[in-house]
């Protein structure tokens, strides 16, 4: 067996130092392996590159293969944890819900082997996901499960559960459980710091206002809600909001300040993670907007947009239905009366599957419209009945759940003025039977207090003095032996460098090669410690290169798999800030090199509206962060922290013992460099 492993590995490097494509070489490997176990670790390596180069379709094939394994294997948990994984794109990017449900349905076979917590609750909450747009039942009834099955230790799990069960909560109408899961999930959060989804628990509940008819209120909270996006620089969701802003807009008759969300929604779909199902959205509204404003041209050309647009992803029901009701009202309004009711059956159809319920009432009057138009009357009132009866009751729901929401905010509220009324009457019982011993205590304490508050007002002043002094000294440190280092770097080259350069030429004309050897040697040794202490390749190449630079000599130079998603960087920052992102870089890898015992490291490189995002990730052996910053002798993080603090940025680290280190560093930049 060791010996049939050792031949594989062999084999592998052989690969690559042929430098073949890796996902031939892994394919290869596990061709030519008989041992399941051996084939196991091959697939997953399959996974992560088929998952990196967004070939969802071979990432999916490569899952159920390794599914299949772990099955014959009687590795339950290793099944459950592919079936989750491989749910998300299979319905997202491939748009095919009903195969992520069979696969997890499949390993729901194995229920009673599984006792991970995490995984039993995934599980559900996964299945959950795929039936989200096609049955709103069944998705509550999986998030739900999902809750019972999570414990204590999952909690941003069982917030998650909340959230998108309340979110189903709304697509069905039942505002008042959607509330309730809403703020649930909303304190599990904020809980755990998580910013980002505490803003789609607010989300939630805006929707809810919305479809409630509380338009203002909506409009009001949707406004914070941007407010708190562009704070948190939370670039990726502004479109969509800013679009979501539009459609109440559109509720309450404001065109002008609809046409204005429309275009911040534009402004900002490149930051937004689903770009061109956004720009379907936003296009599909301008479309609709300019055809009821009879502006046909314009309606026209966004239509065409939309259109050209959704026919380059994948199909989904919630951009097609918006693509859908632009069209309608587009050809209603240019009298193309047969093309509009197309559009409404075909959005009918889509309506009937997946059930939304504002969305049909629209329609309806589409298709009553329509119908008369084209003369049918009895089908026109038909569908209008049917608009009708369905209004009706949406608006009687609606007020009974405004009711039974706000009963219950006043109800809490009532509860609470009790309470602190009670607290009140016990307090003053309290004053009437003590109050001169009362009068004492506060004159002693105030007396007290009030030194306690000067002496630490001025620790504190002192503390923040301190704090400014050392950050002052160690940015002049790190800058001064930048400059030693340049210093030494170029006498180096000039003067080292050069006068071995001459010693060279003297020994190649005496025919002298071993010497001409050992001298060549100490030329490229030099060579490389000048480059060592000061990258003169960032004037010559640019940061960007510069970084793909080191990245290669680590990749030669050690036994490290190194692999790199690096975007152009060039022209945002200064030179001396350049090189302190160089020297973050430099230092991160041979902090892996010197501790971390990896195997493995990625490097990415993002830019974003206003700063760089830099990653290191290694697949190491971790370590207590808290431990390794407060050890005197650890330097290297207090280092890339102080250079950090020097461009103004943040330093992120994520790292548990055995489970490898992920460094995040956030550079902001000038756009006006």
């Amino acid at each position: 067996m060791k010996v049939l492993f050792i031949f594989i590995i062999l084999l592998f490097l052989t690969f690559l130092s042929f430098g073949q494509d890796k996902k031939i070489s892994f394919q290869h490997l596990l061709e030519n392996t008989k041992d399941p176990k051996i084939k196991l670790t091959f697939l997953d390596s399959l996974i992560s590159i088929t998952l990196e180069e967004n070939d969802y379709e071979a990432y999916v094939t490569h899952i159920e293969k390794y599914i299949a394994l772990s099955k014959s294997l009687k590795k339950y948990n290793e099944v459950a944890k592919k079936a989750m994984e491989v749910s998300y794109p299979l319905y997202t990017f491939l748009n095919d819900p009903k195969k992520a449900i069979s696969i997890i349905d499949d390993a729901l076979q194995y229920e009673a082997n599984i006792k991970d917590s995490y995984l039993l609750g995934g599980l559900y909450l996964k299945r959950g996901g795929a039936y989200f747009n096609s049955n709103l039942n069944l998705a509550v009834a999986d998030y739900t499960t999902a809750l019972k099955n999570f414990t204590e230790k999952d909690t941003i799990y069982i917030a998650d559960a909340y959230l998108f069960r309340g979110q189903a909560f709304s697509g069905m109408g039942k505002f008042v459980d959607a509330s309730e899961d809403f703020k649930k999930a909303y304190d599990l959060y904020k809980q755990k710091k998580d910013v980002e989804y505490m803003i789609n628990a607010r989300e939630g509940e805006i929707i809810m206002f919305s479809k409630n008819g509380f338009q203002e209120k909506a409009i009001k909270q949707r406004k914070i809600l941007l407010q708190e996006l562009y704070d948190n620089k939370l670039y990726q969701y502004v479109s969509g909001q800013h679009f979501n802003l539009s459609l109440d807009f559109k509720k309450i008759g404001r065109s002008d300040l609809r046409k204005t969300e429309l275009e911040n929604a534009l402004k900002y779909v490149d930051s937004s993670d689903y770009i061109i199902q956004n720009e379907v959205f936003i296009h599909s509204g301008f479309s609709e907007m300019y055809s009821n404003e009879k502006k046909l041209l314009k309606a026209a050309y966004h239509l065409k947009i939309a259109e050209e647009k959704f026919n380059t992803i994948s199909e989904d029901n919630y951009s097609k239905l918006a693509l859908l009701f632009a069209r309608i009202s587009f050809f209603k309004e240019a009298k193309e009366y047969h093309k509009a009711l197309e559009n409404a059956i075909e959005t009918q159809n889509i309506l009937t599957e997946i059930g939304l319920e504002e969305e049909q009432i629209k329609n309806n009057l589409n298709l009553s419209e329509v119908y008369l138009l084209l003369g049918d009357s009895k089908k026109a009132f038909t569908f209008y009945k049917a608009y009708a009866e369905s209004k009706d009751s949406l608006f009687e729901q609606s007020k009974t759940n405004a009711l039974v929401y706000y009963q219950t905010l006043y109800e809490t509220e009532r509860k609470e003025k009790e309470l602190i009324e009670k607290q009140g009457e016990i307090v003053i019982l309290e004053q009437n039977n003590a109050s001169i011993k009362k009068q004492y205590l506060f004159g002693g304490v105030a007396l007290t207090m009030g030194f306690l508050v000067l002496f630490l007002f001025k620790n504190q002043r002192d503390l923040r003095m301190k704090k400014m002094l050392n950050e002052k000294y160690t940015q002049d440190l790190l800058q001064a032996q930048e400059e030693e280092r340049k210093r030494v770097s170029k006498d180096l080259h000039d003067g080292i460098g050069q006068s071995l350069l001459l010693i060279k030429n003297k020994i190649v004309l005496q025919k002298d090669e071993a010497t001409k050897t050992m001298v060549e040697n100490a030329i490229e040794e030099v060579r490389s410690i000048s480059r060592a202490l000061h990258p003169f390749q960032l004037q010559e190449m640019g940061i960007t290169k510069a970084i793909q630079n080191i990245l290669r000599q680590f990749d030669e130079t050690t036994d490290l798999f190194i692999s790199a998603e690096i975007e152009s960087i060039d022209n945002l920052l200064q030179i001396h800030q350049e090189v302190n992102v160089y020297r973050i870089v430099q230092e991160s890898l041979n902090n892996v090199l010197k501790h971390a015992k990896a195997s493995a490291i990625k490097v990415t490189v993002k830019k974003r509206p206003t700063s760089i995002v830099l990653v290191i990730q290694d697949n190491g052996i971790g370590f207590d962060f808290s431990e390794r910053y407060n050890d005197f002798n650890s330097l290297g993080l207090k280092t890339l922290k102080e250079r950090t603090r020097f461009l103004n940025g943040t330093m992120k680290i994520n790292s548990q013992t055995q489970k490898g280190t992920k460094l995040e560093f956030i550079i902001p930049f000038n756009h006006e460099k």
